[in-house]
């Protein structure tokens, strides 16, 4: 097998355009549940993390029952207007189903939980594409640790040298290299290109057209 022979993607801000959601979401935590504003750039700087980790970095000083709280308030404000606020990466399906007509390995890695994993993929017709799904109850651990992409590496039996791990954040980028996989930077909207490098990322790109192109070409180089 060759660089690139399996692929791992992040979800959101990867696959489906989350941020106007995730953020909306954040914003409405903190006003009901701690009578607090907090910038967008606040939020952005943990996208990648799971969610209790998030609030725990923003807010150290809260118990674990105030967390709890928190995570209840966010997921009942984005399940409520998940399906209207969220959307398909331009060209994501084309390079999706294109990788799967070629038998490409392909699995998702992320810190949601799996019922909306499940929920945004299917609502793109993309769920049945992958052979793993690594979401926040698959690992004790998340990124940045290197835990969640072990656990597909495991489900899928590949090899870290065969896989590039897809994804738009630092903590995507550092749980890569952590893994030793090959870490991809996704730079669309939240993250600049110089943090995903910063980060560890060995290539970056800026749309999914441009990362099919990058693959063609390194796939067929090993091929040759």
């Amino acid at each position: 097998m060759a660089p690139g022979a399996v692929l791992l993607f992040d979800l959101d801000c990867t696959i489906l355009d989350t941020t106007e959601l995730i953020l909306a979401s954040f914003f409405y935590t903190f006003k009901e549940g701690l009578g607090e504003t907090v910038s967008r750039e606040q939020i952005l700087q943990h996208f990648g993390r799971s969610l209790d980790d998030q609030f725990r970095i923003m807010r150290p000083n809260l118990s674990g029952e105030e967390i709890d709280r928190l995570v209840a308030l966010y997921r009942k404000h984005n399940h409520a207007y998940h399906d209207q606020m969220i959307a398909l990466i331009p060209g994501a399906d084309v390079a999706l189903h294109r990788w799967a007509e070629q038998g490409v390995p392909m699995g998702v890695v992320t810190s949601k939980r799996l019922d909306m994993t499940k929920r945004g993929l299917q609502q793109y017709g993309l769920w049945s594409l992958f052979q793993t799904v690594v979401h926040h109850d698959s690992t004790s651990r998340h990124k940045p640790d290197p835990e969640p992409l072990q656990c597909a590496l495991a489900n899928l039996k590949a090899r870290p040298e065969d896989t590039w791990y897809i994804g738009d954040s630092p903590y995507d980028m550092r749980a890569a290299r952590a893994a030793q996989c090959e870490a991809v930077g996704f730079s669309y909207n939240t993250f600049k290109a110089e943090e995903l490098v910063a980060a560890g990322a060995g290539h970056w790109v800026r749309s999914w057209s441009e990362l099919y192109s990058w693959w063609e070409i390194n796939h067929h180089k090993s091929e040759g």
